[in-house]
């Protein structure tokens, strides 16, 4: 299909990672107009309707439908948003948890921060790793593989297909990557405090270029005594070879992806292991004692019950490992579950309403189990569970993107760096950091992060946060809260709001409208 060179201007501005993604969707936006030409017009509708704002609110039965929708939003890792309705108040309903708001506004909540100019971006990125740039004293590294053995379809962020040779030769240009960003003085001016692994699918690599990689960053930063070293995955082929070669290179905390031990469920959006094989080596690796082990569960998936989603907590309780997470299900816009549920592949997703009926069971169960609460969504079982890199990314910190489409933030400003492995390979080899897009930096960029930090946690304290920042957060936010209250989302004591477990339900949205009303 032909684009405008407007047109064209209009999608280059979106990240690299989802580029591809919403190509698609704007080209099926002018196919449905008979349009054989994309054109900046059909851009902008295609952009309004994956933001969720192709429909109109009319009033309080509109509310009422918008919570029976799916939660859908377009895929944009590198803001989080899943709406632009910068809408302040709740939906007065009666029914708090159901229908505060028509849809959830954001995957994490953050500033919405203009991306710089291409010409700034190295430039900016320089004066952030100088040597005598002030930082924040937390320190984090985001460490990128971008591989996966398949597509699970809830998944809005796929990038290659496995290769063994490829991923071999992408390990060896993430080593040269690694020793070149760590000789920045910056790099070596304080620890780091924890590492994370994420993709893709870290434990697609094969055994001994695991262990080389965690060895190569373990020897080209100072990673602090205590630093949390995670190692995301999955469940297929993660066989003893390579956990033992992960725990030898000194991996102390495994995130594995369970999602559901339904093994229906499970295979239906494209995770191959069965429930048995779960259950035996999760069971294994408690057994070895040398790491922290997690998983993750989602509710909402397409096939899920209640019942389903009580046995799948019951299961990791009754596993004895060290903690959970229990997220809710996005769905991408355009992207492949949206698609095999549009088709009529596999059946309807919870709605939000469902969604929130999910949520309040899974807290209800974790705390009659005295779980411990780390944050909205993190759960540990034991000490050993600090969850820090999730605790960190909400807070003050610093985080260094290592690999290709890793994201990461310094000073304030965002870099992503190049998703496509030969842009990726071929600044490498030029000794270049391999950047694709940046995001410049909010006036009140720590205020944003203490906001979010604090509302993951369950509270806002306005009156700290105002003498904290010098800004006169009560005039600002006191209009907006109240309502809130009122409508049974909040609870206020003097300046400091407590969730309600409707609040917490739609923490995201109300983090989100604290920032946007700054």
């Amino acid at each position: 299909m032909d684009w405008t060179p407007e047109a064209e201007t209009a999608i280059r501005k979106v990240p690299p990672f989802v580029r591809k993604m919403a190509r698609k969707a704007v080209e099926g936006c002018a196919r449905k107009r008979g349009m054989g030409t994309v054109t900046l017009e059909i851009v902008e509708e295609a952009r309004r309707t994956m933001m969720g704002r192709s429909a109109k609110r009319t009033g309080a039965g509109d509310a009422d439908r918008g919570a029976a929708e799916l939660n859908r939003g377009t895929s944009r890792r590198e803001t989080m948003h899943l709406s632009d309705d910068r809408r302040f108040l709740a939906n007065d309903t009666g029914d708090p948890l159901h229908a505060a708001f028509d849809h959830k506004m954001a995957v994490h909540a953050m500033p919405r921060i203009e991306p710089l100019d291409p010409g700034d971006l190295y430039r900016v990125w320089d004066e952030m790793v100088s040597a005598d740039t002030v930082r924040q004293p937390v320190r984090t590294l985001y460490v990128h593989i971008p591989f996966c053995r398949g597509h699970c379809l809830y998944c809005g962020f796929y990038q290659n297909p496995y290769n063994r040779e490829a991923a071999h030769q992408y390990v060896n240009m993430l080593l040269e990557e690694v020793a070149q960003t760590a000789a920045q003085p910056f790099c070596q001016s304080g620890p780091y405090h924890a590492v994370y692994f994420g993709g893709g699918t870290p434990t697609a690599l094969c055994a001994e270029d695991i262990h080389r990689l965690v060895s190569g960053i373990k020897q080209g930063f100072p990673l602090a005594n205590d630093c949390e070293i995670t190692l995301e995955g999955r469940f297929h082929d993660f066989d003893p070879e390579k956990i033992t070669h992960a725990l030898d290179a000194g991996i102390n905390r495994f995130s594995l992806g369970v999602q559901t031990f339904d093994t229906a469920v499970r295979q239906s959006v494209g995770r191959r292991a069965p429930r048995e094989k779960l259950i035996k080596l999760l069971g294994g690796l408690r057994d070895l004692g040398r790491a922290v082990v997690v998983i993750d569960l989602i509710y909402g998936l397409p096939g899920q019950s209640t019942a389903t989603w009580e046995r799948d907590i019951q299961t990791y309780l009754d596993l004895g490992i060290d903690g959970c997470d229990l997220y809710q299900l996005n769905i991408f816009t355009g992207g492949p579950l949206d698609t095999a549920v549009s088709k009529g592949a596999l059946p309807k997703p919870a709605t939000l309403g469902e969604q929130a009926d999910y949520y309040v069971r899974g807290v209800e169960m974790m705390t009659a189990a005295h779980q411990r609460r780390l944050s909205l969504t993190h759960w540990a079982q034991n000490a050993r569970e600090r969850s820090l890199y999730n605790s960190f990314s909400r807070g003050r910190s610093e985080c260094f993107p290592l690999g290709a489409g890793a994201g990461g933030w310094l000073g304030g400003h965002m870099f992503f760096l190049e998703s496509d492995l030969d842009a990726y390979a071929a600044a490498v080899t030029s000794g270049r950091k391999p950047l694709a897009t940046g995001f410049g930096r909010d006036e009140y960029h720590l205020l944003c992060r203490d906001i979010s930090y604090q509302i993951e946690l369950g509270y806002c304290d306005i009156g700290v946060l105002s003498d904290r920042h010098g800004v006169d957060l009560t005039t600002k936010f006191m209009p907006i809260v109240t309502q809130w209250e009122k409508v049974g989302l909040v609870r206020l004591d003097n300046e400091c709001l407590h969730l309600t477990r409707a609040g917490e339900y739609w923490a995201v949205n109300l983090a989100q409208i604290l920032i946007d009303a700054l």
